[in-house]
């Protein structure tokens, strides 16, 4: 395979945020009274919050916007610092750079807290944009933010642009935007099989294989 622009996705793929994202949902469904289980928490790393609170929890509109908006009330304060870059993350940044890979970040979180987790882990400058959800939530959906992405690196011929996500939901953005999309399983958020039944061109383990396969 031979790409010249890679957008990756954040939550799960760059970054295991898992720590944050499970604190702040627990904090978000102790308010409000939602009887959770803990073991369903990872499956919010990574769609669109209302999406998801809608998708996997029946919640109606209302119910999901103000469950999002209690979530951001601990994740601003404490949950965006819970993270840790995914190993082997840093070393593979910098080889395709300097290779002269065009790279982007791609992700339904908000943009500030994904510029402001990259900047503190010196992260940032290895791509040429960063795109996200705005401070009023939209552009949320991955289809938007991959399309954005896409717009700004300056990407004409489709088939030379890849995106690199952990779950079905970067997959259906990317094949939605005409780009390829390879699955990695780096912090396995994802259910067995659901980045092959979306339509992953490829699925790896780790950032070594990533590498490898690029």
């Amino acid at each position: 395979m031979r790409y010249k622009y890679i957008l990756f996705d954040f939550d799960g793929t760059l970054f295991d945020t898992s720590e944050g994202i499970k604190n702040s949902l627990r904090y978000a469904f102790g308010k409000i009274g939602y009887p959770y289980k803990e073991e369903e928490l990872h499956l919010f790393i990574g769609p669109p919050f209302i999406s998801a609170f809608k998708e996997i929890l029946g919640m109606q509109d209302e119910e999901a916007i103000n469950t999002k908006m209690i979530y951001r009330q601990y994740y601003r304060e404490k949950g965006v610092y819970e993270c840790k870059p995914v190993e082997g993350v840093l070393e593979c940044l910098q080889k395709l750079k300097s290779a002269g890979y065009k790279l982007a970040v791609a992700t339904s979180k908000p943009e500030v807290f994904a510029v402001q987790i990259l900047e503190r882990f010196k992260m940032k400058d290895y791509f040429d944009c960063v795109v996200g959800a705005l401070p009023d939530d939209t552009r949320s959906e991955k289809q938007e933010v991959v399309r954005t992405a896409m717009d700004l690196l300056g990407v004409k011929d489709f088939s030379e642009c890849v995106m690199i996500g952990d779950r079905k939901y970067d997959v259906l953005g990317a094949k939605a935007c005409g780009i390829d999309c390879i699955g990695i399983r780096a912090c396995d958020f994802a259910e067995e099989g659901e980045l092959e039944q979306a339509g992953a061109v490829a699925v790896v383990q780790n950032f070594n294989e990533l590498m490898q396969l690029l």
